[in-house]
């Protein structure tokens, strides 16, 4: 368990599942009552106590959570430590727990769990919480796989797991039947009577060549015409409703054949939002830019599927300028540039210019010259914080020594309290500014940082890759004699 210091600011922060997690013995109250009776042992003072009830511990989005850690990461930092009973209730996600225990270690935050599940080895303690993150992660798949499998039997009787919503047109209906032995409540998709009618009127008026936006006007289904897209396309109007490898049947509102007669068309569109959709896959967008026009850069695609010679044309991903799109060639001559080639260009600059060990000592370096011209201010300041605790000190002998010679006035009392409030803020930030100056300044593994990165580049989301590269990317300018990359400090 980490060590904080007498008189350290604290948040507490207490999760719990719902009834069941409460019958297991730790309650919100027990939390609550073992979070406060370690902070008076250890004369820690706790700032606020986050609570979040009925979350699991499967993501960080909760909001308590979240509003903590908006709080923890200021800087400097407003306490010296996070109190949690067990470190299941900080996060059952492995990732989401090394990643926020991370974060705040990197701004001066510990976080203390009081299970006794680590031991007391400072040497292992990061393999022990590792483990620990580990089990959990474990045993919440395990409940989330017996949960899955449960449902999946449900499904296979013809019964509608929970958690599946009703599309337009149908409602639940709970039926009370004994399966295995025990009595259950299950559920049904059944028409609702009061929408029915409606839905199918929307489906005739398709069938019979109408607009969505005659549809929206005749039947009053939706606030606006975008609806309609998953309407459409939804399976259980003809009758089938997918669970896994399950199909559950439910009233249909028109035959598998009107069903696909209506979507026939539906994987041949290539405009607006679907086109927007697909921009998602280039990990480029919003780096790129013209060398000629100046303008934007974005991705795009050819068309697909067979021509009349019976040529089978493949997709072909490009980055095209926005002006030579909106404007014609006439304006803006810059080409079509295949956008896989482009990309594995950039990734390979950014290794081969970037990200490489000279670079990376040299980083290392300016990062210690850094450290080293803020040391003799860093030191100023705790020598003057330490004066100004010293003499808030004496202050609160002074009122003390006045308060032992006459009775005590409400105004004294109140600048007692005052003068005590300031001594154990100081006291907070000077163990934080010794913190700072005693930390050496970190060292960038280049080979690690390297291997990371490439393996992100492998296997991440485009998402995240877009993410990592405009993280070290300013802007990329593509002109007719090549190409300039411009870097963000500090990799500039």
């Amino acid at each position: 368990m980490a060590v904080i210091p007498s008189g350290s600011q604290v948040y507490g922060y207490i999760r719990v599942s719902g009834d069941e997690q409460a019958d297991r013995g730790v309650p919100v109250a027990g939390q609550r009552g073992a979070i406060i009776d370690h902070c008076q042992t250890h004369g820690l003072a706790l700032a606020h106590l986050f609570i979040d009830e009925a979350r699991v511990g499967g993501n960080d989005d909760r909001d308590e959570f979240q509003a903590m850690m908006h709080l923890a990461h200021q800087t400097p930092a407003p306490v010296r430590a996070i109190v949690l009973w067990s470190w299941s209730r900080f996060a059952r996600n492995e990732d989401d727990a090394h990643f926020w225990k991370a974060s705040l270690r990197r701004h001066g935050v510990e976080v203390v769990d009081l299970s006794g599940e680590v031991p007391d080895v400072p040497e292992f303690q990061y393999i022990f919480e590792s483990l620990i993150h580990w089990k959990d992660a474990q045993r919440r798949e395990e409940i989330s796989h017996d949960a899955r499998r449960g449902q999946q039997y449900l499904a296979q009787l013809g019964y509608i797991p929970s958690g599946c919503r009703p599309p337009r047109g149908y409602r639940v209906q709970f039926e009370q039947v004994e399966i295995q032995g025990r009595g259950r409540q299950v559920r049904r998709w059944v028409p609702d009577p009061e929408l029915w009618p409606r839905v199918q009127q929307a489906w005739h008026m398709r069938l019979a060549g109408g607009s969505l936006k005659a549809i929206l006007q005749a039947t009053g289904l939706y606030r606006s015409v975008g609806c309609f897209t998953t309407f459409f396309t939804n399976t259980a109007y003809r009758g089938e409703v997918r669970f896994g490898g399950t199909l559950i049947p439910v009233e249909p509102v028109v035959t598998a054949e009107e069903w696909a007669r209506v979507n026939a068309n539906r994987g041949q569109r290539r405009g607006g939002a679907y086109a927007r959709r697909q921009g998602s896959r280039f990990i480029l967008s919003g780096l790129l830019r013209c060398g000629r026009c100046g303008a934007p850069m974005n991705g795009g695609h050819s068309y697909t599927g067979q021509r009349n010679d019976g040529y089978e044309r493949a997709e072909w991903p490009y980055y095209i300028c926005l002006t030579r799109k909106n404007r014609g060639a006439s304006v803006c001559g810059t080409p079509y540039t295949g956008a896989r080639e482009l990309e594995a260009e950039v990734v390979r600059r950014l290794f081969a210019d970037v990200l490489t060990p000279d670079n990376m000592a040299r980083q290392t370096q300016r990062i210690a010259n850094q450290r080293e011209a803020e040391l003799p201010a860093m030191i100023a300041r705790r020598e003057d914080l330490r004066a100004q605790l010293a003499r808030t000190g004496q202050t609160i002998e002074r009122l003390l020594d006045s308060m032992e010679l006459a009775p005590a006035s409400e105004s004294l009392a109140a600048r007692l309290n005052e003068r005590e409030r300031q001594r154990d803020r100081l006291t907070v930030e000077i163990a934080q500014v010794e913190a700072a100056i005693n930390t050496p300044p970190p060292m960038l593994d280049a080979a690690a940082l390297r291997r990371e990165l490439q393996d992100a580049m492998d296997h991440a989301t485009p998402e995240t890759q877009r993410r990592l590269l405009s993280n070290m990317i300013a802007s990329i300018i593509i002109a007719p004699d090549g190409m300039a990359i411009k870097y963000r400090a500090p990799f500039s």
